[in-house]
């Protein structure tokens, strides 16, 4: 039902052109093409009517079919939707980057002003036969942006410095529930579910000590697009839906393909998931005429899922 994972990861940014810089010059991301967009559509699309207009700028690794969509909203107050600290409220929480040489990142990076919630951490996951070094930056519009280099003896084959999106992670009240959403709703293939060991990566995330933490990854089969990752952590937190929205700042939704959208809406409403809007016909500039719905998945992340009118790619 969905085709091929997620294909937009929708971020809200303070300063287009400090965030474009960031994701085209310095991750090295291509340009795809730009968008204006009204306040009727706006309005149409995510209930913002006193936003007079909002510039989006559509960009993509070269070796995957993920695009990101970077949104300036003008003449709003904005913030950012995840403040320092809290790691453990629910809703989106980052994007993670595959990189080569994360030390000479980390030194560049904070030479820049940039800073990070610590310095490159190396542990070894139980699932994978190597170590991996990770550092999350607090990138443009205070954004967690994942930073991860795989310790092997066969190092990833990209350009640059900055390879693929690795996964979008999101914080979940219930692993549970939110495997049976992805796996049974959507049709995603459950590919990990891992326990950490308590400490593992306190000191990556800046956790307190003695927080237990459960990850799992699923996507669709054979894809190259980001893994969705759910993370449920022993503290509880709070859902951040009220901020999680433009014109605030950072990842406010994912969206996915499917082939029968219909049948999708029905299956949604089957299995009580809240639809937050009904069906509406919009022009998306990577992909074309579309048909799309947005509903509220678990902790209540925006989740938009679309229909092409034509087979052309994003």
């Amino acid at each position: 039902m969905i085709i091929d994972g997620i294909q937009v990861l929708s971020i809200s940014v303070k300063n287009m052109e400090e965030s474009l810089a960031f994701f085209q010059d310095w991750i090295g991301m291509e340009l795809l093409d730009k968008q204006s967009v009204d306040s009727y559509s706006l309005n149409k699309i995510w209930n913002l009517p006193e936003c007079p207009d909002a510039h989006v700028v559509y960009l993509k690794k070269k070796q995957q079919p993920t695009i990101i969509a970077l949104c300036e909203f003008k003449s709003l107050s904005r913030k950012p939707i995840r403040e320092k600290g809290r790691l453990w409220d629910y809703g989106l929480y980052n994007i993670a980057f595959s990189v080569k040489d994360i030390d000479s990142i980390y030194r560049d990076l904070t030479a820049r002003g940039f800073e990070f919630i610590a310095p490159p951490v190396t542990y070894k996951p139980r699932w994978v036969p190597f170590s991996v070094k990770e550092a999350i930056l607090i990138g443009p519009g205070e954004m967690p942006i994942a930073h991860i280099e795989l310790l092997r003896s066969q190092q990833p084959d990209f350009d640059g410095r900055y390879g693929r999106i690795m996964d979008s992670a999101q914080v979940v009240e219930s692993m549970e529930e939110a495997i049976s959403f992805y796996r049974d709703v959507l049709g995603l293939e459950l590919v990990g579910d891992h326990q950490l060991p308590r400490g593992l990566v306190d000191e990556v995330l800046g956790l307190p000590q003695g927080t237990d933490l459960r990850m799992a990854f699923l996507n669709s089969p054979g894809s190259t697009a980001p893994l969705v990752e759910l993370i449920e952590f022993s503290r509880k937190g709070v859902p951040l839906d009220d901020e999680a929205r433009p014109p605030n700042l950072g990842l406010f939704m994912l969206s996915m393909e499917t082939d029968d959208l219909p049948a999708l809406i029905k299956n949604f409403r089957n299995n009580n998931i809240l639809l937050v809007s009904e069906p509406v016909a919009l022009e998306h500039v990577a992909c074309g005429a579309i048909e799309a719905v947005r509903v509220l998945g678990p902790g209540k992340v925006m989740l938009e899922f679309f229909q092409k009118a034509s087979r052309k790619p994003c």
